[in-house]
């Protein structure tokens, strides 16, 4: 989970756990639907966590 908005993130992400995964690994990479692009100080942190939390929570995808 990236805990940002910005998408192009989420896809470095993305690659960067495939390229590290086992052979079969699937990786869902998702950021927030809301929240802020950057985490520049604790009250960016704050919201993200809380944003994070919700997208979890939305996720159709059973873990």
């Amino acid at each position: 989970m990236n805990p940002n908005t910005t998408a192009s993130m989420t896809a470095s992400i993305r690659a960067t756990a495939t390229a590290a995964a086992a052979p079969g690994t699937e990786i869902l990479a998702t950021e927030p639907l809301w929240g802020p692009e950057s985490i520049e100080g604790h009250f960016e942190g704050y919201l993200s966590a809380a944003a994070v939390l919700d997208r979890l929570a939305t996720l159709d995808t059973p873990f």
